[in-house]
């Protein structure tokens, strides 16, 4: 019985866990790389593919059932790993000094998919521009 209200209990907790959304943008190609936590589903989007139409990107959908996983936190820092069915898709490592590759932004996550790297964010931990925060405090770089 108690083993059954234990269960319970968790995974009430579990249930009421924020979900998310995790970007990743990379350039030399360009490309963004999402993730939603609430339904495993991983996009990759370009404008190298797009409709010959419209124009706009197509985005293709790298997995349907994916989920992060943090790597034992002792022995690798703040590094996590974006995997489906086993694969890993995306490697992270929150670095609050990461890159896009162009832009003057500093992104809380480091992304690398597959010999691209590039810079992740999510809603709640959005890159910034440190040339601004400094402006904001009434410096100039």
């Amino acid at each position: 019985m108690i083993r059954l209200l234990l269960g319970s209990v968790l995974m009430l907790l579990s249930l009421n866990a924020q979900a998310g959304v995790l970007s990743c943008s990379f350039t030399e190609p360009f490309f963004n790389i999402t993730f939603d936590s609430a339904t495993g589903v991983v996009t990759w989007i370009s404008a190298d593919e797009s409709d010959p139409d419209t124009g706009k990107p197509i985005p293709r959908i790298l997995a349907k059932t994916a989920r992060l996983e943090l790597l034992d936190y002792a022995e690798s820092g703040q590094k996590l790993r974006l995997v489906d069915s086993g694969k890993t898709l995306l490697d992270l490592e929150i670095t609050m000094q990461a890159d896009d590759g162009m832009s003057d932004s500093t992104y809380p996550m480091e992304g690398k998919y597959g010999a691209n790297i590039g810079g992740c964010y999510t809603d709640k931990f959005p890159p910034f521009n440190p040339y601004e925060m400094l402006e904001g405090l009434g410096l100039k770089p």
